[in-house]
């Protein structure tokens, strides 16, 4: 018994010092990597990760759906345009009509106007039979103001308020249609701009998220992340304020 005791001991001296010296260096190593500023930083690092990985989920959804809200936007403006553009043309082919039933009224205007200066009622009035509706009303409107006695009467029945062409009102009412969705047509197209502006100022929130990370300077990382994040929001706040397609 006694000749083993001091092996023993000397066997356990190596070991404890080395166990002592284990626990003095991470003793030192909690105190070195345990200190506020350290912890400060750790704090900041766990915080700026979460924020980076928001940041870039958040904005890579509003991303596509400002994309594809930019390309419906942009899509109805095109419609829109191609329906304006057509109206006009409708308008301008009902004016052209206008204008050929109004050469008809001068012409057999005209004619009942020689008649009479002539003295042939029997042909005037075979000319007034040819008259269409739209004049002939117009026509018994001036006959009525006794035009032949009256110098303050109109010269024509195309003066009277009563002659009105209904192709030319037509035509007015699909030119101020077509005015409607030109304005319908530009604000969609704004619309769209806004969009696909939302998409470039998001890149650069995307941009200044990924780069956070490359920042050594826990700090600076912090400051990027913020300035990403208020980019978003901004963003964020912009789209939804903005109208969707249909």
């Amino acid at each position: 018994m006694s000749d083993n005791t001091p092996d023993n001991e000397q066997t356990h001296q190596p070991t404890t010092t080395l166990a002592k010296q284990r626990t003095r260096f991470r003793a030192g190593w909690n105190r070195m990597v345990n200190t506020p500023e350290a912890l400060s930083d750790r704090r900041i690092r766990k915080w700026s990760e979460l924020l980076e990985t928001v940041i870039l989920s958040v904005a890579t959804l509003i991303t596509a759906w400002a994309g594809y809200q930019a390309g419906q936007w942009n899509s109805l403006q095109t419609a829109m345009n191609v329906e304006a553009h057509t109206l006009q043309l409708q308008s301008g082919v009902l004016d052209s009509r206008a204008g050929q039933l109004q050469l008809i009224d001068f012409a057999a205007f005209s004619s009942w106007a020689s008649a009479m200066a002539d003295g042939n009622t029997t042909k005037a009035r075979l000319h007034e039979a040819q008259f269409r509706d739209e004049f002939r009303v117009a026509f018994a409107a001036w006959l009525a103001t006794d035009p032949l006695r009256d110098p303050d009467a109109s010269g024509t029945p195309f003066e009277m308020p009563e002659y009105r062409l209904q192709l030319k009102d037509d035509a007015a009412r699909l030119r101020l249609q077509a005015e409607t969705i030109n304005i319908s047509a530009i604000e969609a197209g704004d619309t769209a701009d806004q969009y696909t502006l939302s998409v470039v100022i998001l890149a650069g929130a995307l941009l200044l998220a990924g780069l956070a990370s490359r920042f050594e300077w826990e700090e600076l990382r912090a400051i990027v992340v913020i300035m990403a994040l208020l980019i978003l929001l901004g963003t964020v706040v912009m789209v939804i304020i903005l109208p969707m397609a249909d």
